[in-house]
């Protein structure tokens, strides 16, 4: 059926419609493919970091170190009886983020190992560092996590 409406005939019309159809698809799953293959980032890099905490010249004995990036996740690490630590940003003992960190660290009772907290207590109990170092922006504390690799960090913490 041919007129000026309709210049092929329907077979015609139906095999390059098909053919049509299949370049659209495997140009739809080409760019599916490209498009799941660029967004398949691993996530940041990331470095082990471990370091030691002293305060008033002696291994701080419990706490929580943490690291925070300009962006992005923030990693954590609890300190140990002898005041080192092992950061995690995703999983145990993952590391930082290469780059800038501001630190903080926390020490509070309810943190000390053993503690026992009551049901319904939400408290955190004494604070048994100066409180400065609990913020990034006050602690004056801060780290560059390299990609080649960091040497042990070691704060230390004073009375004022």
């Amino acid at each position: 059926m041919r007129n000026r409406f309709w210049p092929v005939d329907r077979a015609t019309f139906h095999v390059a419609l098909r053919r049509e159809f299949w370049y659209g698809s495997v140009f739809v799953a080409t760019c599916f493919v490209a498009a799941v293959l660029s967004g398949c980032n691993r996530g940041p890099m990331l470095v082990p970091v471990s370091g030691t905490v002293l305060y008033n010249g002696k291994p701080l004995e419990f706490g929580s170190v943490m690291f925070q990036p300009r962006s992005g996740q923030p990693a954590v690490g609890e300190i140990q009886p002898d005041g080192t630590f092992c950061l995690s940003t995703f999983a145990l003992d993952d590391g930082a983020v290469v780059g800038i960190h501001k630190v903080r660290i926390a020490c509070y009772e309810s943190q000390r190992p053993g503690t026992v907290k009551g049901p319904g207590e939400q408290s955190l109990g004494k604070l048994l560092i100066p409180l400065k170092y609990t913020f990034f922006d006050q602690s004056g504390l801060t780290a560059e996590v390299r990609e080649d690799g960091t040497e042990p960090y070691v704060f230390e913490l004073k009375d004022p």
